[in-house]
């Protein structure tokens, strides 16, 4: 064996023995990422409605869109790190699973894995709205005259975030037996296998 075989050897079981702390990054990140758009949606609304009472000035809206927009640009930053995250701890699983083959022959594994892609497709929902709004008409997602943009931005995040736990306590059933969807009743989500 040479030093470069070490290496890789070394390498490779860093990936495979690291898969259970990489999970928590794109879960992290997309539950952020929805309390950043959350949080900039309802101070875009109260704002709105504030401005619609005369309760507040011009002044302050322009303001607190700032505040908005720093919210908005956040939420976006953290679905962009959520969604890498996810390529991230797929790699690590297929890596801690022994390889592809051995992820799809597994019932749970493979529930998983498609369970996955679904996910991401729905994560890059969001995540193309607000490229496309910005690029093509130089616009917010959260701006004053929009009201439909931010649920169509906020929506696939919340579904995003729902399906990476159903995800991880996928990995948790096929891990240690158990899960903690179960626990709360939801193991009907998992398949038995």
């Amino acid at each position: 064996m040479t030093i470069i075989d070490d290496f890789v050897n070394m390498m490779t079981e860093f990936f495979a023995s690291s898969h259970a702390a990489v999970i928590h990054f794109p879960i992290v990140g997309i539950l952020m990422s929805f309390a950043a758009g959350a949080t900039a949606f309802g101070i875009k609304v109260l704002v709105d409605i504030l401005l619609k009472r005369e309760m507040i000035s011009q002044d302050t809206w322009d303001l607190s869109l700032r505040y908005v927009r720093r919210f908005e640009f956040s939420s976006y930053i953290l679905l962009i790190l959520g969604i890498l995250g996810y390529g991230i701890a797929g790699y690590t699983g297929f890596q801690s699973a022994g390889g592809v083959s051995p992820a799809i022959e597994n019932t749970l594994l493979e529930y998983k894995v498609r369970l996955s892609i679904y996910t991401l497709f729905v994560l890059l929902t969001p995540l193309i709205l607000k490229t496309y709004v910005g690029w093509r008409y130089h616009a917010h997602i959260f701006d004053r005259k929009h009201i439909i943009l931010p649920i169509l931005y906020l929506i696939p995040i919340i579904i995003g975030a729902a399906l990476t736990a159903i995800i991880a306590g996928t990995g948790g059933k096929y891990v240690y037996g158990h899960s903690i969807l179960e626990t709360f009743g939801l193991g009907f989500l998992i398949p038995q296998g």
